[in-house]
């Protein structure tokens, strides 16, 4: 793998606070006692978001008036996350609220007309979308015809324009200083409007920040802007541990100490989704808005037994579509990676497609050949919009919608195959040389002795790591090995490093196949980003 450096030079004194301001010069960053102490003044005024004041007006005629509100919600983390909070926040103000959130397999991802009509059926005055609706046109223009309102909060990007009055994303408001907020961002800033024009504690909103950032970081958001704000203050309030069913599914995971982004991206996050992709989400809605330690350790259970069914159907997919690569030699055609099969799990495709993106570094589509009209989910790689290439498709999809980073479509079984041709050649006409060599990003060569525990806790004061702020990587050259190198855990390498009188441990994780390698080698080049060692071996 080739290393990009954002500065060759290396720097000549260990000072800390020179190596830390070092870095955020490198990546641009000019406010950096924001960035390094971010708080909640630095969030941003929610009314700058087109329709939220009149939206949220709205919403406080429908409590005062005893409508009946109901949320709609999507299946995965982000949508949950975004229906929790809203309806927690509406229940403290004495809504008559509830939720609803479909099912992927038998009504798919947003809104649909049997669930609007059982919607209304229930007595509903007002319904919400979170994290869906955007491009559901023909689906909203049936709520208004039944007699119903609709406010639709998303963050997905609009294919048309939509023309109904209490529309909410920030892709669609100029005015408003960040586009890249999660769907429960969006749902928050909701919220911060709705706080702004009622008796909602100002407080009480903020405490619930560790819902907005669990669905920030599972949506794999930029953590960058207000995101990173959001991020880094709800992260503060799920180490109070003050929410059960986050730490029942700690808990139930065997993970204890400290939350980290990345805890929410492989721990928190899978188990939250695991319910939406294999059956109904609602008991991952439950387990947020519960304070029954009885209940959610029953519901945190529910919920790592489907993890644990996930991965099991995950790893025979994976090995499947790794199979249909190797038969069809699709990375020698250096364009897109399109597979599809019988029997696949619509709800597990995005998954596999993100492990074959990475690992081919080229973006890719899976597709459930189930029925007469499949479902596929689509995965991208960095530099390179998804969305916008299956745009130009258009014309071979029954449906479509998603990010520049991730899509899901509906096809013909019979358009799979133009379609692939088709996407394949657009694919090729539009990566880059750069698209398709994995690099390794390195902020800056360093000399090891310049690594202390202080530097690494300044580090982490540029946490949340994550999309848009990579964790602190540095380069160190032509540095002695010392001893010989071994294999711990589930293939990780061990190993020391020494320069002069000072040594450091290391560990490369899943590299034990380099093992022989290193031990042919006295110097070698490496790449690394620093920690306080806690782990186990």
């Amino acid at each position: 793998m080739n290393w990009r450096f954002r500065s060759k030079k290396e720097i000549s004194k260990h000072d800390p606070d020179m190596i830390i301001d070092h870095l955020l010069n490198l990546r641009g960053i000019t406010h950096k006692e924001s960035f390094l102490n971010p708080n909640p003044h630095h969030l941003h005024d929610p009314y700058k978001l087109k329709n939220i004041k009149e939206a949220s007006i709205r919403i406080i005629s429908a409590i005062k008036n005893r409508e009946k509100i109901m949320i709609y919600g999507d299946y995965d983390a982000d949508g949950i996350s975004a229906v929790s909070l809203l309806y927690i926040v509406l229940k403290k103000l004495n809504a008559d609220v509830g939720f609803y959130l479909p099912s992927r397999m038998e009504e798919g991802y947003g809104l649909n007309e049997d669930a609007i009509k059982q919607i209304k059926n229930g007595g509903t005055d007002l319904i919400i979308t979170v994290d869906c609706g955007i491009n559901d046109l023909s689906e909203i223009s049936l709520v208004k015809k039944l007699g119903m309102d609709i406010i639709v909060t998303d963050h997905h990007t609009p294919e048309v324009e939509n023309p109904y009055e209490f529309v909410i994303n920030p892709k669609l408001s100029c005015d408003y200083p960040y586009p890249d907020l999660a769907g429960v961002g969006v749902a928050f800033k909701l919220c911060e409007g709705i706080e702004k024009i009622s008796d909602l504690s100002r407080n009480f909103l903020l405490w619930n920040l560790d819902l907005v950032a669990l669905g920030t970081v599972a949506d794999v958001m930029p953590l960058t802007g207000e995101n990173r704000v959001i991020t880094s203050l709800g992260l503060k309030i799920m180490n109070e541990r003050r929410r059960p069913g986050i730490n029942a599914t700690l808990n139930t995971a065997g993970q204890k100490g400290e939350i980290k982004a990345h805890h929410i991206g492989f721990i928190i996050g899978p188990r939250i989704n695991a319910l939406g992709r294999l059956d109904e989400a609602l008991e991952a809605v439950e387990i947020l808005i519960t304070y029954n330690n009885k209940k959610v350790k029953k519901l945190a259970q529910t919920l790592e037994n489907y993890n644990k069914k996930r991965k099991q159907i995950q790893k025979q997919i994976l090995q499947e579509a790794l199979q249909h690569i190797q038969t069809k030699d699709i990375p020698a055609n250096k364009s897109g990676i399109v597979l599809s099969a019988i029997n696949w799990h619509e709800g597990v495709i995005g998954i596999v497609s993100s492990k074959i993106a990475e690992k081919f570094n080229q973006p890719t589509i899976l597709i459930s050949e189930n029925d007469d009209v499949c479902k596929g989910s689509g995965r991208s790689i960095p530099g390179f919009d998804l969305i916008e290439t299956i745009e130009e498709c258009r014309e071979f999809l029954e449906d479509f919608g998603g990010h520049p980073m991730a899509c899901g479509i509906k096809i013909k079984k019979g358009n799979i195959e133009d379609f692939t041709s088709f996407y394949n050649k657009i694919v090729k006409s539009k990566l880059k040389k750069k698209n398709l060599e994995k690099r390794l990003s390195v902020d800056c060569p360093l000399s090891i002795h310049a690594i202390s525990e202080e530097l690494i806790r300044r580090i982490n004061k540029m946490a949340p790591f994550g999309i848009g702020n990579p964790e602190p990587t540095f380069a160190t050259l032509n540095i002695e090995l010392l001893g010989d190198p071994t294999i711990v855990g589930n293939n990780h390498l061990r190993f020391t490093v020494r320069d002069g009188n000072k040594h450091i441990p290391a560990i490369a994780f899943g590299q034990g196949e380099k093992e022989e390698l290193l031990r042919r080698k006295s110097r070698v080049d490496i790449a690394y980003a620093p920690i306080i060692d806690n782990w186990s071996g």
